[in-house]
């Protein structure tokens, strides 16, 4: 048997056992009839049933019911734990954590968080130590490679030019304000009104963003920017990334995933906060409230049953397909080449992505899920009908939806040949050359969608035979959708397959650009192919931008309507912090239950079990110190709290604001979270403080780092 098979379905064994052996041991481990028969189907559809089939088989313990038999009712909960960092709900926290909240606890963890660069971090000392993820890091230091940096004074720290660091400094309530621009002008215009008002009124380097916070409220965020943003610690990225991207979004795992940054002030001294958050000298408890704070991410969790139907059976499987073969083109090339950072970088982002999008698809296909998003639905209806006034303002917004849903499916053949107006960054940069190239004269075409065509086209990092493999794939989907109209699909190809001819396109387009010029040539493979695929694409991506948009419109007002439908509003978009609130807390998965925590012990024995292999190699520091590690300390930990908030950087906290972790990501049930939540299994996997404190001191030596972090404390060595 593949051994692999055991990883697809999280079976607890080292890969180089043959998983047959284990199986009567598992299946002795399991409780009840009803369980091992669970197991028989899992087995048999592992072997024999088809892909889809085993997606959906595998995806039933990974989202629910809890127990077998349970009836699927839409909660409260599927929207989500997404809170105010304003106006945290404070009854809630007293009634389910017997806490009190007042403006000082809010106000301290609006100030000691920061929003980086598409992750969060917290400021953890009073000289301008901030706490985020390896990963959140890393991707600004591609030419770093794998090499660690550990500073061992503030001199030693690593300059990271594309780094920033956005403090909050001020919020505001401007409810009165946007309501009175509402008066002659729509929402957003209005919020935009006063957004740029207040703008024009800041200080210089400060920043205002104005956001909803529920129930009606406005608040103005006013954020102080940090250029000067310095490394001081940066794991290697074989313990960062431990594992590689088998063990990535997955749980239990085993993985130093830290980076410490410094602050510094235009002055080049740094930052002396006045709000941070200490870390916790005992770390958390089994069961102990949990807190985060951080940006959201689940900008799809107020859609429709038939919205997300859309992106199960149309957006998902496009972006999945074009994923797999990027992953596969970089592949093929690093295993042919010399492989710089940037190209093992992207190889890494494509399989990560993939899988993320492959959890998400079978997330949506399965059918607890489906039935929880309609029961979702149709709790809304209901909630509508009982209230007169709420009807008025909702009550069509469901059934708009679902008539635009239909709209795109009739598209569909369209959207699968032309695909997303932009692409994406791991889409094929030609393609959107030559796009653009035939955009130039579209009277709807705008510099911000230029803008992000050439960011996307920057961050491409493909090589000539990456680039031809994805553009190959483009071909032989237009190919499918033109082949009635021989003609334009002999234009197209030109005679050749789609390999062939994006080969041929690849090379003219790189001789024209070594000549100096990013124009498309006027005659040749990319002039024929641009002439075949220009007006269509246009045709295509007018017709479903104006549905796009007008469903964004839909959506908000969805949104509004479930907020409104709820005595608590959940804010599940926006650029504004919000909080989340959980416990530690394991969960159920594949017959057994999944620990609150691991450590280090499970570290070392990952190591051991996998022999070795690169993925799984530690670097040679993390050897040298395996005798002198507790392998007891706690090293990861799993809390209840949402990951669309507890996401990449975010701090995990007690009550009392100490910092106990900081969050790396979701396990994999918790990647759909992006559309709805499920407290059962959904949870947010971090670092341990204490595994923090443990690798400084053991591994790297970082006494300095230790002193200012935990003030002097260290670990009890004593025997």
């Amino acid at each position: 048997m593949d051994p692999r098979w055991c990883r697809a379905v999280r079976m607890p064994c080292p890969i180089h056992l043959p998983c047959l052996l284990l199986i009567p041991h598992w299946f002795m481990t399991l409780r009840g009839s009803a369980l091992i028969i669970g197991v028989a189907s899992l087995l048999w559809g592992g072997l024999g049933m088809g892909p889809e089939a085993q997606a959906q088989d595998r995806g039933a313990p990974r989202f629910g019911p809890a127990a077998p038999g349970d009836t699927v009712v839409a909660e409260a909960s599927d929207a989500g734990r997404i809170w105010s960092l304003v106006s945290p709900p404070a009854d809630r926290l007293a009634r389910r954590y017997g806490m009190e909240v007042d403006s000082a606890w809010a106000a301290h963890l609006r100030r000691s968080v920061l929003r980086l660069p598409g992750c969060t971090g917290a400021l953890v000392s009073a000289d301008g130590l901030a706490l985020t993820t390896a990963r959140c890091v890393g991707r600004h230091l591609n030419a770093q490679g794998d090499t660690a940096v550990v500073a061992a004074r503030p001199a030693d720290e690593r300059a990271v030019p594309a780094l920033h660091a956005d403090r909050l400094v001020r919020t505001s309530d401007v409810t009165a304000a946007v309501r009175t621009a509402r008066q002659d002008t729509a929402k957003a215009a209005a919020i935009s009104a006063v957004q740029g008002r207040l703008q024009a009124e800041a200080e210089a380097g400060r920043h205002v963003e104005v956001a909803a916070d529920g129930e009606g409220a406005y608040t103005a965020y006013t954020y102080r920017r940090y250029e000067d943003v310095r490394v001081a610690l940066l794991p290697d990225r074989r313990i960062s990334a431990f594992g590689g991207t088998d063990a990535a979004l997955t749980y239990p795992r085993s993985a130093f995933d830290v980076a410490l940054l410094r602050i510094y002030t235009s002055e080049g001294q740094p930052l002396a906060p006045n709000h941070f958050f200490d870390p916790s000298g005992q770390g958390a408890r089994p069961g102990d409230a949990v807190f985060s704070a951080g940006l959201p991410t689940a900008p799809h969790r107020a859609e429709s049953a038939a919205q997300l139907a859309t992106r199960r059976d149309l957006v998902l499987p496009a972006r999945r397909d074009r994923l797999e073969t990027r992953a596969q083109a970089l592949r093929a090339r690093l295993d042919t080449a010399e492989a710089s950072p940037p190209q093992r970088s992207a190889l890494r982002d494509a399989e990560r992505a993939l899988k993320q999008t492959r959890a998400r698809l079978e997330a949506l296909r399965n059918e607890y899920v489906r039935a929880r998003l309609a029961q979702r639905d149709e709790r809304l209806r209901r909630a509508l009908r009982r209230d007169p006034a709420l009807q008025r303002r909702f009550g069509g917004v469901l059934d708009s939806l679902a008539a635009i849903q239909n709209t795109k499916r009739t598209l569909g053949a369209g959207y699968r040949a032309f695909g997303a107006a932009e692409g994406g960054p791991h889409g094929s940069s030609t393609y959107r050359r030559l796009l653009r190239e035939e955009r130039q004269e579209s009277p709807t075409r705008t510099a911000s969608s230029h803008a992000s065509m050439t960011a996307a086209d920057s961050l491409q990092s493909s090589s000539g035979p990456v680039e031809t493999a994805l553009l190959a794939a483009r071909l032989e989907a237009l190919r499918r959708h033109l082949r009635p109209d021989t003609a334009a699909v002999g234009r197209l190809l030109g005679g050749q397959s789609p390999a062939e001819r994006a080969a041929s396109v690849v090379d003219q387009l790189a001789s024209a650009s070594g000549d100096g010029t990013d124009a498309v040539p006027t005659d040749g493979p990319a002039a024929d192919v641009a002439a075949v695929v220009g007006a269509r694409a246009r045709s295509f991506h007018e017709q479903w931008r104006g549905l796009t948009r007008a469903e964004r419109r839909l959506t908000r007002r969805l949104a509004d309507a479930r907020r409104a439908a709820r005595s608590a509003p959940v804010l599940t978009d926006g650029t504004a912090p919000r909080l989340t609130d959980g416990r530690v807390r394991g969960y159920p998965y594949n017959g057994t239950t999944a620990p609150p925590f691991t450590t280090v012990f499970g570290l070392y024995e990952q190591n051991r079990a996998f022999g070795g292999e690169t993925l799984w190699a530690l670097p040679e520091r993390w050897h040298k110190a395996g005798e002198r590690m507790d392998r007891s300390t706690p090293l990861t930990l799993v809390a209840s709290v949402d990951g669309a908030v507890s996401n990449d950087g975010a701090p995990l906290l007690n009550q009392s604001l100490e910092l106990v972790g900081v969050a790396a990501g979701p396990n994999i049930q918790g990647v759909a979270g992006a559309y709805l939540f499920l407290p059962e299994r959904m949870r947010t996997v971090g670092t341990d403080v204490r595994g923090l404190r443990e690798a400084l001191t053991a591994v790297y030596g970082a006494d300095a780092l230790v002193d200012e972090l935990f003030g002097g404390r260290s670990p009890d060595r004593s025997p």
